[in-house]
């Protein structure tokens, strides 16, 4: 059954071989854990220990349960507002870190909340971005890097949303073996 942000205690502790660790639940960890796996352009392996230095206040002993811990909490599984993820693999449109000063903007601007001194846990602050409205600048941005322009009739309407798409593009952070890798994978699904 899933937590609820409303009226149940939020996790601090994974539970690992029935062992509780305590981990970090304060939102910036959370932003630094996605910047490591997402912007960081080292292998995976490479990033675990860090990652897990983030995550964990007392390290678990078996490194492969504590990732799915570290996994289960940064997905919010246990909460009711988790979104259902489809497997197809998108472009990103919102970047913790590319986004700062837009996700403060809207922080602020919609609830009031100065991210820079607020205490968030992880999921607070997670069901509080997914429910940003379109009247924030991060949303507006959002909206157009997300557009599908091959849906857009009409011309000056998608002359628009292109100049959008570049002003407000995020930097793609992939490795060259990984743009790589990509781009073989798409060729061989095309052929």
């Amino acid at each position: 059954m899933p937590v609820s942000v409303l009226w149940e205690k939020l996790p601090e502790l994974i539970k690992i071989g029935g062992e509780s660790y305590p981990i970090f639940t304060d939102f910036r960890n959370w932003i630094q854990i996605e910047s490591v796996l997402f912007e960081e352009a080292e292998e995976f392996l490479l990033k675990i220990p860090k990652l897990l230095r983030l995550c964990y206040q007392k390290l678990p002993e078996r490194v492969e349960d504590a990732i799915f811990g570290m996994v289960w909490f940064y997905t919010a599984e246990g909460s009711e507002n988790k979104k259902r993820n489809s497997r197809k693999k998108t472009r990103p449109v919102f970047s913790f870190c590319q986004d700062t000063e837009l996700i403060y903007a809207a922080f602020y601007q919609q609830y009031g909340i100065d991210l820079s001194r607020a205490a968030l846990h992880w999921w607070q602050f997670r069901a509080l971005f997914n429910g940003l409205t379109k009247e924030t600048r991060l949303m507006q941005v959002i909206s157009y890097r997300a557009a599908d322009l091959s849906a857009v009739q009409d011309p000056a309407q998608k002359r628009f949303l292109q100049n959008m798409k570049v002003l407000y593009g995020l930097r793609d952070l992939r490795s060259e073996a990984e743009k790589e890798r990509e781009l073989a994978a798409s060729f061989e699904k095309i052929f």
